[in-house]
């Protein structure tokens, strides 16, 4: 998971509590992937988005990456994934 955010404070502060932690964004991601199971991984990288802008306002764009390593298809394929971007509502 890739996430957009102004790091510019944290950069001048050096303080974790600017910033967000990669410990916080592992958590969601550990906590989707042991959860319920899902038939797609589309659905598994939309939950992983949307519960990671929903909790850190701050990020204004989250990509998710997945990849299914020994998938079932003819030809010399190692794996196949998915790769998703989403963003952060704005009220206009």
């Amino acid at each position: 998971m890739d996430a957009w955010v102004d790091l510019r404070e944290p950069g001048k502060t050096d303080n974790l509590n600017d910033s967000i932690s990669y410990v916080d964004l592992y958590n969601i991601v550990k906590e989707v992937a042991e959860g319920p199971g899902f038939e797609l991984l589309e659905s598994v990288a939309h939950l992983i988005a949307t519960k990671t802008l929903q909790k850190f306002t701050r990020i204004s764009t989250v990509r998710v990456k997945l990849m299914k390593p020994h998938v079932s298809v003819p030809g010399p394929v190692d794996c196949l994934g998915i790769e998703i971007f989403r963003f952060q509502k704005v009220d206009v």
